[in-house]
């Protein structure tokens, strides 16, 4: 990286050490499924913004075309009410490419930034401050500046205008870029030496993608190990050097479930619940276990959605006796051209009966299962009796059991390897649910073939059947303790 561009600074923030690598270029790369629709859902929801400047100019265009002039000169030779996009702005080193700029009346600019959220988020504030922050040091003035995000009114067909919510933020961008200006030398100084800051423990490290091969490295018993501890109870932990459980404070304030994990890690023992067997036994026959998969993408795949709606798009479904032994197995797996909840909705009915308990990990499938309700009135009876009837396997795991290999963790992916270590998704083609999302995404904007939809679809009944089978492999587990 030649210049220190906006994600270089932002991760300088929050840690010069990752910051530092960062400019390196030592980040892990994004890959897979998921990642490649975010990146083309991200360049349509640009696609779509320029509309609303249909007069524009691209950067590049007026570079090609003028490669001897400054970037701050070709848009000073821009007319009243005209605009600018992907023009891209050096200075001191530090390298911006807002998304949008449109000149005003007194010379000065309207910058506005494009995002795919569909509210205002506070990183947005950022974002567009670093831009501004190197506009101002080339003496481009900024007057006023937006964000455009999506709006939940928006419907498949609409016009772009329709799309997009814009919200002022000239304001907090003005108190940030003053912020910014006050550590912009000292974060160029720090990213571009030879030698790496030295890392700090911070909350940020908690999901950082470099902790494991920086300052976690080799360290057990880590404090993040204690689950959903507050921002809080990071701070005072590490304002107070207990960056591992060990020395947390015996007074130190901890939920009941901290408490034993403590316990567990301190004791390299394992926990199960006196209520265990009772939780068990409330299981009833006959035992059905359901996982569904579904599709959120940033805009709508099919009329009368809103962006980032989550559409179910499959489901696993295994009837099993006491021993675990599959009776039945259903499943599922819609029409990629059309919105098919309804239809699922009815299979589940169907293949659920009356009877039973409905056995899953984690909340997803009661939450879709009341969205189904509400949005089918004729069958919110049904649904509604069969959200009765779910037992959630992680909510019993997170009351009843804990072994220290999960390292706070509870989620099957997770807890699997420890309880399961002959069970893998390692030799499925799409093994994780980000990506299972991503493949129906693809599917649904006919960017796949008959062969590839064929091999897709395959593929996503061997993901969803295999989370049905870790459940029936994770209560066996359990009913041996």
């Amino acid at each position: 990286m030649e210049y220190i561009n906006k994600t270089v600074f932002l991760n300088y923030l929050n840690c010069p050490t990752l910051g530092w690598k960062t400019k390196k270029d030592m980040l892990p790369k994004l890959s897979g499924l998921n990642n490649k629709l975010l990146t083309l859902e991200g360049k349509n929801i640009h696609k779509e913004a320029l509309k609303l400047f249909p007069d524009a100019v691209s950067g590049k265009k007026l570079k090609l075309e003028r490669p001897d002039v400054s970037c701050k000169d070709l848009i000073a030779d821009l007319e009243i009410n005209k605009s600018v996009y992907a023009m891209s702005f050096v200075a001191d080193g530090f390298y911006a490419k807002p998304d949008v700029l449109k000149k005003l009346e007194d010379n000065s600019w309207h910058l506005f930034e494009v995002k795919s959220g569909s509210r205002y988020k506070v990183k947005y504030t950022s974002d567009i401050s670093f831009n501004v922050m190197v506009l101002s040091k080339l003496g481009i003035k900024v007057s006023r500046t937006s964000v455009l995000y999506l709006s939940n009114d928006y419907r498949l067909g609409m016009e772009s205008s329709k799309l997009f919510t814009e919200s002022d933020c000239a304001q907090k961008v003005e108190l940030k870029v003053q912020e910014f200006l006050s550590i912009v030398d000292k974060a160029s100084e720090d990213v571009q030496s030879e030698f790496m800051p030295t890392p700090v423990l911070k909350r940020y490290c908690k999901n950082c993608p470099m902790f494991d091969v920086c300052i976690g490295k080799g360290v057990e018993k880590r404090i993040f190990d204690l689950p959903r501890l507050s921002i809080l109870q990071m701070d005072e932990l590490i304002a107070m050097g207990a960056d591992t459980i060990d020395k947390v404070p015996d007074d130190f304030n901890l939920t009941e479930r901290q408490k034993i994990v403590k316990n567990c890690v301190l004791t390299n023992t394992r926990y199960i619940s006196e209520d265990l067997k009772t939780e068990l036994e409330n299981i009833k026959q006959p035992f059905y276990y359901l996982d569904f998969e579904s599709v959120t993408t940033i805009t709508p795949l099919y009329p009368n959605i809103a962006p980032h709606t989550q559409i179910l798009t499959q489901f696993s479904l295994d009837k099993a006796d006491e021993s675990g032994n599959i009776l039945e197995h259903y499943e599922y797996i819609a029409d990629q051209t059309r919105d098919c909840r309804k239809y699922i909705a009815e299979k589940l009915i169907e293949y659920l009966g009356e009877d039973g308990s409905i056995i899953t990990y984690a909340n997803a499938e009661r939450i879709i299962v009341s969205k189904l309700a509400f949005l089918f009135p004729e069958l919110s009876e049904k649904l509604n009796k069969i959200i009765e009837r779910i037992a959630d396997l992680e909510l019993i795991i997170r009351k009843d059991y804990y072994d220290v290999n999960f390292h706070g963790r509870t989620s099957i992916k997770k807890i699997l390897p420890v309880l399961i270590p002959d069970m893998s998704y390692d030799s499925l083609d799409i093994g994780e649910g980000g990506d299972a999302s991503a493949a129906f995404a693809f599917m649904a904007m006919g960017l796949y073939d008959e062969d590839k939809i064929k091999e897709t679809k395959n593929n996503l009944l061997k993901y969803c059947a295999q989370d049905t089978l870790a459940m029936i492999r994770i209560r066996q587990f359990l009913i041996m303790l």
